[in-house]
């Protein structure tokens, strides 16, 4: 019954070449939501800014134990949150400035909000505490501080020196301007903050596990998101454990009776309030509350991560530090329609994508993959123009041979990426830019893709609340492509619009076994103009 739910809210907000999904007609500017989330009353701990040293290689980072151990302590702690989900820079173009932040998101709109739950921490705190990250101050807002011997009960289970950082969404953030698809676009943005929490802390010598068994009512208890009056909701996504590379984290949740005692403790500030009035979308609160995840048993080993048996061919990468590449990334905005990508970059991209075991930042996903990537080559020198299937699941290959058109030719190509297919050759780019809400970034890329997700299976198996989760798996397979691009001094573009049943078409796909879930597009940024880049912090005087 609860599949039907999911899937009537699927198949309601697909956008249409006669019919968009339903959503706001024009943009009420006099509503238009703050992007920064506060606890007024709440004390303020500022972290550091910088400077930061440099930090490894980017493709030093991939692979667990090429990376000394940071310690855990304030300036860790600082670059952890530097170098995921802060400021990047600030833009403006002749009027009041406005932010760009290290994890993308769509239209820029930033629903995602991330919490630090720690124990006692060098240079930073002598108590346990729970806190909101404050991204235009860098800094942490104490939201609670509990007891030492709860920490210790709720961490029994998990690998010493261990934080734990939470996801939410702020759902108005993107109905404001998106409507009833926003329930998509917010989980969508998770997997981006994922992403970009999990090569941070590659970056550290940390890694990540999301605590999966956890049901939504813990992480809401644990976050202290319970009580938000006439403010806007804001509703738990994820609870992780980030811990050093060395140590293994065997359990998937937390124990019960520790978190119970997080209902009765006290919590400091109160949040603001970011738009004086609302609009109500039905559809977006039906889905938060179908898509409400249960307390359950660890389901991971019910998962096995693909296993690529061919040798992975081994890419050279520039000499370049992972964060400047993750603190200099960028959505693009146009695209140069002549540009083209030599092959090699796009087989590294390619490769980089795979959810091999240990290599971020899919060894945080607490099963196997379920995305596949149906790529439109474009320009991409040495390789004819066409659509080809990167398969990120070997095992599912039969089921996709059958599911797709029967006019696909699945060729493998020589030295290409394992799971990689030629389907069909050919010009695609007008097809593919009418498909993506006649967007120019999806034809005037170098290529471009839509990811096709497993949907009616892992569904009835486990449930709606599957469903953020492949839109996690593709918010990472996405900001992935975003950082491979910008090491190759391209530039990536998240599209979340685009008309879903016309990529299936293209694909030969019918009824709900697979979906196009996310689109998203690869090429050489036309250089912007009339507009100035302005420093991270402090902040612009005039916001």
């Amino acid at each position: 019954m609860k599949f039907d739910q999911i899937l009537a809210y699927h198949q309601a907000t697909k956008h249409g070449v006669h019919e968009m999904a339903p959503g706001p007609r024009r943009m009420d500017w006099s509503n238009e939501p703050c992007p920064f989330r506060r606890y007024h009353g709440a004390p303020l701990i500022q972290l550091k800014r910088g400077p930061f040293h440099e930090g490894p290689l980017y493709d030093t980072v991939f692979q667990e134990g090429n990376v000394p151990t940071m310690p855990l302590n304030f300036e860790s702690i600082s670059q952890l949150f530097f170098d995921s989900l802060a400021i990047s820079a600030w833009r403006r173009a002749g009027g009041l400035p406005w932010a760009l932040r290290v994890n993308p998101s769509s239209g820029n709109l930033h629903p995602t909000e991330g919490y630090l739950i720690c124990g006692p921490t060098e240079g930073l705190f002598e108590t346990p505490v729970i806190c909101h990250y404050a991204p235009r101050e860098h800094a942490l807002e104490i939201r609670s501080e509990f007891p030492l011997y709860v920490w210790k009960e709720l961490i029994a289970d998990l690998p010493d020196d261990v934080i734990l950082v939470g996801l939410s969404s702020i759902p108005w953030r993107e109905s404001w301007k998106y409507g009833e698809r926003a329930f998509r676009y917010l989980h969508l943005n998770v997997g981006h903050a994922l992403g970009a929490l999990d090569m941070a802390c590659a970056g550290l010598g940390w890694k990540v596990s999301i605590l999966d068994g956890l049901g939504t009512k813990d992480v809401m208890t644990v976050l202290g998101l319970i009580d938000f009056g006439d403010v806007e909701l804001e509703v738990p996504d994820c609870l992780l454990a980030i811990y050093p590379q060395g140590d293994r984290c065997s359990v998937w949740t937390l124990p019960q009776e520790p978190m119970a005692k997080f209902v009765d403790i006290s919590w400091h500030g109160s949040p603001n309030r970011l738009s004086p009035k609302h609009v109500n979308w039905p559809l977006v609160q039906d889905a938060i509350k179908t898509t409400e995840k249960p307390r359950t048993n660890d389901f991971r080993q019910e998962f096995n991560p693909s296993d690529f048996k061919a040798e992975l061919t081994s890419y050279q990468y520039p000499l370049i530090c992972l964060r400047k590449v993750l603190r200099q990334r960028r959505s693009a905005i146009m695209m140069d329609r002549t540009a083209s990508m030599e092959k090699y970059i796009f087989y590294r991209m390619m490769n980089r994508i795979l959810p091999l075991k240990g290599q971020h930042p899919f060894g945080s996903l607490p099963w196997g993959a379920k995305v596949h990537l149906a790529v439109f080559v474009h320009r991409v020198l040495g390789l004819k123009a066409g659509l080809y299937l990167l398969v990120r699941d070997l095992g599912e290959m039969d089921e996709l041979r059958l599911e797709m058109s029967e006019d696909f030719r699945w060729e493998l190509l020589e030295k290409s990426p394992p799971g990689f297919y030629r389907l069909k050759g050919g010009d695609f780019r007008q097809l593919i830019k009418i498909a993506s809400c006649n967007q120019n970034l999806a034809s005037d890329g170098c290529f471009s893709l839509g990811m096709v997700a497993q949907f009616q299976d892992p569904l009835n198996k486990y449930g709606p609340w599957f469903y953020n989760r492949l839109l996690w798996e593709c918010g990472m397979v996405g900001q992935a492509l975003y950082l491979e691009a910008q090491v190759a001094e391209f530039s990536g573009c998240g599209i979340g619009c685009y008309f879903d049943d016309m990529v299936h078409s293209a694909l030969g796909l019918e009824g709900t076994k697979y979906q196009c879930l996310y689109n998203f597009s690869v090429g050489r940024q036309v250089p912007l103009r009339k507009i100035e880049t302005l420093p991270a912090y402090p902040a612009p005087s005039d916001v």
